[in-house]
C-alpha cells in the first residue's frame, strides 16, 4: 500500500530531496509518497517526491525523484496525477516542467515527461482545464 500527500515540514523536503539525489527547491511546495504496511500505520520506505510552485497564473514541476528501485512504480505517476489535481482544483491553468539534466530527477526522461500528458510547446505545459475534460484524449493543439 502507498499513500501520496503534501510535505509540509522545509526540513523533511531537504532531506527527502537529499536522499533520493535532486536539489532542494526551498521556496518550492512538495507532494511525497511511501510505501506503507498493510494496516497503513507504519511508513517502510519512501517512494518518491514531487517539487513544484505555483500561482495563479500557472504551476511548474521542479523536480520528480524516485527512489531508484521505485523509479517505474505507478505510484510514482500517481504523485505527479496528485499534484496536476491539487493544481487545478486551485483553478490554476496551466502546469509546466521543468527539466533537468540530473539523471536522479525524473524530469530528465523525457518519455516519462510524455507518460504524464505534457507536450512539447514552449517547454513542457499542460492547459489543466483541456486535460481533466478529458484526460485520456487530451490533446494541447485542442482549441477548446
Amino acid at each position: 500500500m502507498f499513500k501520496v500527500q503534501p510535505l509540509r515540514s522545509k526540513e523533511v523536503q531537504k532531506e527527502l530531496a537529499d536522499l533520493l539525489g535532486v536539489p532542494c527547491y526551498d521556496n518550492t511546495y512538495a507532494f511525497f509518497t511511501v510505501d506503507l504496511d498493510e494496516e497503513g500505520t507504519k511508513i517502510l520506505s519512501v517512494i518518491g517526491m514531487c517539487q513544484f510552485e505555483y500561482s495563479p497564473d500557472g504551476a511548474v514541476i521542479k523536480s520528480i525523484a524516485a527512489a531508484p528501485d521505485k523509479k517505474e512504480d505507478e505510484s510514482v505517476f500517481i504523485m505527479v496525477r496528485t499534484v496536476m489535481n491539487f493544481c487545478y482544483r486551485a483553478e490554476i491553468p496551466t502546469i509546466a516542467i521543468e527539466i533537468s539534466e540530473n539523471p536522479n530527477d525524473l524530469t530528465s526522461d523525457l518519455s516519462f515527461v510524455r507518460s504524464l500528458g505534457f507536450r512539447e510547446k514552449s517547454g513542457y505545459v499542460i492547459d489543466l482545464k483541456k486535460f481533466y475534460r478529458s484526460p485520456c484524449h487530451y490533446n494541447e493543439n485542442e482549441n477548446t
